[in-house]
C-alpha cells in the first residue's frame, strides 16, 4: 500500500486554535485526513503492539512556531513515516494498522452508520445488489458478493473489488483495486463523482489463473462477463479466424468454451489503460497503453502519424518511479518512468504520462509477484522534482520492482434503493457453460 500527504490544510478547534491537517491519500486517492497528534498516537499504539524496534521513527514533536520550510520539512517526515509503516510486510497487513486506517477514514467523512443496499457492478456492466454497511470494509463486502453468487470463499483470492468510472461511450475507466481494510461507501461518498462505481472483477493478470475459476458456474459467469466486454470493447486482437469462432461460442451459449478460446487470443486478460502520452520513442506521442503476460504493451502514433507498437518486457525493467506535479491552477498530473534494458543491453528510461499511473504502477507489482523471478533487489530511486511551474510539492511515490504502488482520482456514491432484481447468474443451464 502506498500512502501519500500531498498536501496540508488548516483547521481550527472550538477554542479558535488553529492546527495543521495532512491530506493522506492511498494510492493516489484522498483517503482520510489527520493532524499531528493523531498520527501521534497511531505511532504510539504501534509502538506498543510491535515493539518501538519494528515500527519507523516518527517525527519529534515542536514547540516553536514552524516556518514555511519547518512545515514542509514535518509534513515529508509523517509523509516518510507512513510510507515506511505502509510499506513493511507486518505492519501493513495487521488488523491494528487496518484499525487506525479505517477509524481515520471515519473521522475524516462522518458518514452516518446505517445498513444500506449497495450496487456492484459486473464487469459486463451487469449490477449486483448487496445488503451491506456504510462502515464494512471492502473485504467484508466482498465475502457478501461472493456468497449472493454463490461463489465459495476459497476463490475469493481471484476476485477483489475495484473503483471504476463510467464513461460517456459507455464504458468505464478502471482506477485501482481496493484494499481489503478500506471502506467502499466511504471512499465512493468522498469522491464525489456520480460516475464512479464499485465493481467486482479478476484479481490478478496471468490467463492461467482462470482454469482455477473454470470448474464452477460463479466463476465461468464472473470470468464471461469480463472477456465479453473485452471483445465487445476491443481491448483483445483475435485473428478473423478467432473471432468467427469466439461469436459461434456465444451465440450457442457456450460459455466456457468462449473463455477458453479466448485463452489463445492476443491481450486477453490485460489491463487496458486510458489514451496517454509516452517519451518512447519521440517526446509527446499519442500512446495507448495495456499491461499483461510481462509486458507493458504501447500502440505509438508517431508525429507521422504512423502507428507502431512497442513491448517492454518486466523482467528487463531494472525499477521504477511515479512521479505527481502540482500546477496552481490545472489538474494534477502523473507520470510513471522506468529504466529499461533494451535489446543492445543499453538503459534507457522510458516515460509514460498517465493519471492511472498509481495503477500501471500496481500492475507491474502484480506481475513481479505472480512472477517472482522477476523481481529484483534494485536500488530505489531517487524522487523525481516537480516542474518549476508548478507547486514545489512531490508525493516521492516512488518503487522498485519489489515494491507496492497504486491508483489515481474521481467518485460519490448513492445509497441504492432496492428494486425487483432478477438475479444474473439465475437459470443458466449447464449446457450454457
Amino acid at each position: 500500500m502506498h500512502l501519500t500527504i500531498g498536501a496540508t490544510e488548516e483547521g481550527c478547534d472550538s477554542l479558535g486554535t488553529r492546527y495543521v491537517v495532512y491530506v493522506v491519500h492511498l494510492e493516489g486517492f484522498l483517503f482520510c485526513k489527520v493532524r499531528y497528534s493523531q498520527l501521534h498516537k497511531w505511532n504510539e499504539k504501534l509502538r506498543r503492539y510491535f515493539g518501538s524496534k519494528c515500527v519507523p521513527s516518527f517525527p519529534p514533536k515542536s514547540f516553536l512556531a514552524q516556518t514555511e520550510s519547518m512545515a514542509e520539512e514535518r509534513r515529508l517526515q509523517l509523509q516518510s513515516y507512513l510510507q515506511k509503516v505502509g510499506e513493511d510486510p507486518v505492519i501493513s497487513v495487521s488488523e491494528i494498522f487496518a484499525t487506525l486506517l479505517q477509524n481515520a477514514q471515519q473521522e475524516t467523512f462522518k458518514i452516518h452508520p446505517q445498513v444500506i443496499v449497495l450496487e456492484i457492478l459486473l464487469a459486463d456492466r451487469n449490477k449486483l445488489l448487496i445488503d451491506t454497511h456504510t462502515y464494512d470494509s471492502a473485504e467484508r463486502m466482498l465475502s457478501i458478493a461472493a456468497q449472493k453468487i454463490e461463489l465459495s470463499r476459497q476463490f475469493l483470492e481471484y476476485i477483489a473489488l475495484y473503483l471504476v468510472r463510467e464513461d460517456t461511450n459507455g464504458g468505464y475507466t478502471v482506477l485501482r483495486k481496493l484494499n481489503a481494510f478500506e471502506l467502499p461507501y466511504v471512499g465512493l461518498w468522498s469522491m464525489q463523482n456520480e460516475n464512479s462505481r464499485i465493481m467486482i472483477r479478476k484479481s490478478y493478470l496471468d490467463p492461467m489463473k482462470d482454469r482455477m475459476l473454470l470448474g464452477i458456474t460463479a466463476g465461468v459467469l464472473l470470468l464471461y462477463s469480463q472477456a465479453k466486454y473485452e471483445l465487445e470493447r476491443d481491448w483483445v486482437k483475435p485473428t478473423p479466424n478467432q473471432y468467427r469462432k469466439l461469436k459461434a461460442s456465444q451465440e450457442a451459449g457456450k460459455k466456457r468454451e468462449f473463455l477458453e478460446l479466448m485463452e489463445e487470443v492476443k491481450f486477453y486478460g490485460y489491463q487496458h489503460f486510458e489514451a496517454c502520452i509516452c517519451d518512447y520513442p519521440e517526446p509527446n506521442c499519442p500512446t495507448s497503453v495495456r499491461v499483461g503476460n510481462n509486458e507493458i504493451n504501447c500502440s505509438i502514433q508517431l508525429p507521422s502519424n504512423h502507428i507502431t507498437e512497442a513491448s517492454f518486457k518486466v523482467n528487463r525493467i531494472r525499477c521504477w518511479r511515479i512521479s505527481v506535479q502540482i500546477p496552481l491552477h490545472e489538474e494534477i498530473g502523473l507520470k510513471l518512468s522506468f529504466e529499461y534494458q533494451d535489446s543492445q543491453d543499453l538503459w534507457q528510461w522510458v516515460t509514460i504520462h498517465t493519471h492511472q499511473a498509481f495503477l500501471l504502477g500496481s500492475c507491474l507489482k502484480e506481475i513481479s509477484t505472480e512472477k517472482p523471478k522477476l523481481a529484483g533487489n534494485h536500488p530505489e530511486m531517487p524522487s523525481e522534482s516537480v516542474a518549476p511551474d508548478c507547486k514545489p510539492r512531490s508525493w516521492n511515490a516512488q518503487s522498485t520492482l519489489s515494491k507496492h504502488i497504486g491508483t489515481v482520482p474521481g467518485k460519490q456514491c448513492k445509497e441504492v434503493a432496492r428494486k425487483d432484481e432478477a438475479s444474473v447468474f439465475e437459470y443458466i443451464a449447464d449446457d450454457q457453460l
